[in-house]
Formats: C-alpha cells, structure tokens, sequence
C-alpha cells in the first residue's frame, strides 16, 4: 500500500515537472512563425496591452500561441494521429486512412452546394455561347472516387456520379470532357495519385492529357518522349500535413524534363522555365510548377511549329499537365480565379485563344465561389 502511494506521488511529481518544463520551453526558445509542415503561418505570441486585455484577444493570442509554439509540435502531431489510430479512427482532421498507405480527403454531399455547382456550370455555358473559343470542361474525378477500393471499411464520400451526370446535362454548347472511363482500374497506367496528397502524379496528369489530345483529333506524344525524372524521393502531400504519421511513406515525385524551351511571364514576372526547382528543397515540393498558384501565368513557345493559343481556367490540378500540353501550342496562358481579378473579356480579346480548357478538380469546383468571375 505505501509503495502504491510512493508510486503514485513520484507519477505526481513526474507529471508536475514535465507541465512545467513545457511551459518554460513554450516561452523560453525561438518563436517559430512558419510550420513548413502544415504549409500555413503559425500564431507568436504579442506583448501584453491594456485595449488587448479588455477585447479578450490577448486570451486567444495565449491559447491560440501555446498550440502553434508547443516543443516539439510537429512529433507531438504524429503522436496524436498514432495514438488516434491505435484505438480505431480512421478519420482524423478530414482526411481517411486507407489501404497501401494512401491518405484521402473526406468530403461529403454536405460539403458543396448543388446551387454553386449548377450556376457555375451555367456559367462554362454562356461562357462558351459568348466568345469565339473552342470551350471543353475538363473535371478531375477525385482520388477517393478512382481509388475508392482502398478506402477504408465504412468511409462515405460525395456523390460524384450525380455532378457528373449534372455536368452533361447543362453543358451544351461547351464540350465535356470525362476521365473516369480512362482512371478506372483496370485502364490504370502507372500510379495515378500521391498517396499523401490529393494531387495526380504526373502519371494521372499524362492521362488527362492523351484525353485531351483525342478530343482534338491530334496524337499524344509517347510518356518516354517527355524523358521523366525522379525531382525527389521525399514527397509527403497536403493531407499528410494535416494528419502526419509515423507510418506514413513518402512518395516519389517525377517531373517531364524535356519540355519546349518558352518564355515564361508570371504575374507580370519573366521566367525562363516552368520550374521552380528551388521548391524541391521545401515541404510544398508540388510548387514546383511555376513556384505555385498566381493569378495569370504567360507561357510562349521558343520554336513553335504552330500557332495555336490556349486559355486554361483551372485550380492547382492544371500546373502538372501543362508541361505535356506545351508542344501542342504557341502560347498558353493560365488563370486562376482565386487570384486573378482582371476582366476576363479583357483578356480574350487581347490573346485570342483558339481553345479553351477549364479544369479543376470537380469537388474544387462545385466549392469554388470566384467561379462567377469567367463572366467579367
């Protein structure tokens, strides 16, 4: 009975002094004001004011400073997800556990608005009746509807047969493109997603562009021809930030490096490559294309054999296709409505595209709210 005290007091004790140790560090080392890992700024805690005291925020700048600043933050998460596993979840932070390793976002009917889908669906359409452009809507069908044999046992997902089946009865005059025939299992060529990531791979995106060059009558260039490279070993993905593990597997990431020489403007910025290889070094080594998302990004072919120009509306899903589109055309110019706040009308008299090629991700944009903007 005493050595049950006596063990109780020192796991007491224990207890204490490793609060308080916490607590020392939290104010004591470096503030941190980026977590790579979770790809966002992290909350650092402000000097004490009187206005701060009456409004409350000084009360949050403290709860919210002591999660982000926490020792050793980043290994306490994977404890949390470890232990979260261990007694059966197998949905943590939104994202699904599921077989070989693959993560998956759980998004759900409830998620996306069957109103926001449809008008923007019409708006492709008018789009499409309003400007002299060959239009075709291109949706990405998500990696828990490709892969949904792996998803765990009881896991519920959005109906994406349902935004399909919408998508082709609103577009008329715009052309629809459909992936799903040429992700389905046993068409898979190569591993079309990251396991820990809701990108494609560069596999998935070279699908997506042997679709796109059959919708147009013109003959896709063999994978080899792009002469792919291994860029990393060491490919942890977004949804891997939010749920890290210690059993998680990095993927590999593999880029076409024989692309057409182009002059390349961002934002207003010249470039002389599609890559931004510096991103390799980082947490978001997906941002390698371009160095990531901007608003309009300005592509011209050195050397082109034609003289084609494509407009591409898209979400992040676009940045690893274009490097198999390139040969294709003289110019391509992409925008992303998240950033790009120019009239669109401006934009289609001053390029001229021959094509247009809307894609997004189709979840992404029954979600998008900026959608309104192809209008302008």
């Amino acid at each position: 009975m005493k050595a049950k005290k006596t063990s109780s007091v020192i796991f007491f004790i224990l207890s204490m002094l490793l609060f308080a140790l916490g607590g020392i560090l939290l104010f004591a080392l470096p503030q941190r004001t980026y977590s790579e890992n979770e790809n966002r700024y992290l909350t650092t805690f402000q000097p004490p004011a009187v206005s701060s005291f009456l409004d409350t925020s000084m009360q949050q700048n403290l709860t919210d400073g002591a999660s982000d600043q926490f020792a050793g933050r980043d290994l306490w998460m994977k404890f949390a997800t470890a232990l979260q596993r261990a007694v059966g979840f197998q949905d943590i932070g939104g994202v699904y556990f599921g077989k070989d390793g693959y993560y998956f976002e759980r998004v759900l009917d409830s998620h996306l608005s069957e109103s926001r889908y449809a008008n923007n669906l019409r708006s492709i359409e008018q789009f499409a009746c309003s400007y002299q452009t060959d239009v075709c809507f291109l949706p990405v069908p998500s990696k828990g509807y490709v892969l949904a044999d792996l998803l765990p046992a009881n896991a519920v997902l959005y109906q994406a047969d349902k935004l399909y089946t919408q998508a082709g009865q609103i577009l008329q005059q715009a052309g629809l493109s459909d992936l799903r025939p040429l992700f389905r299992p046993e068409q898979q060529a190569g591993q079309l997603f990251f396991k820990t990531d809701h990108h494609w791979t560069m596999d998935g995106a070279y699908q997506a562009y042997t679709a796109w060059s059959k919708i147009h009558n013109r003959t896709a260039a063999p994978l080899a021809q792009f002469a792919p490279e291994c860029a990393s070993d060491a490919f942890f993905g977004t949804l891997y930030s939010k749920a890290p593990d210690f059993r998680a597997q990095p993927d590999h990431f593999n880029l076409p490096s024989k692309v057409p020489e182009a002059a390349v403007t961002i934002d207003g910025k010249s470039h002389d490559t599609i890559y931004d290889l510096d991103k390799l070094d980082t947490k978001d080594k997906y941002a390698v294309y371009f160095g990531g998302n901007f608003g309009r990004i300005d592509i011209h072919m050195k050397n082109s054999q034609n003289q084609r120009t494509l407009l591409l509306i898209k979400d992040s899903f676009a940045n690893s296709l274009v490097p198999f589109l390139m040969a294709d055309y003289a110019q391509i110019s992409m925008i992303d409505f998240r950033y790009f706040n120019k009239p669109v009308s401006e934009l289609i008299r001053e390029i001229h595209p021959d094509e247009t090629l809307i894609l997004y991700e189709i979840s992404n944009f029954a979600q998008d709210t900026n959608f309104f903007k192809i209008l302008k």
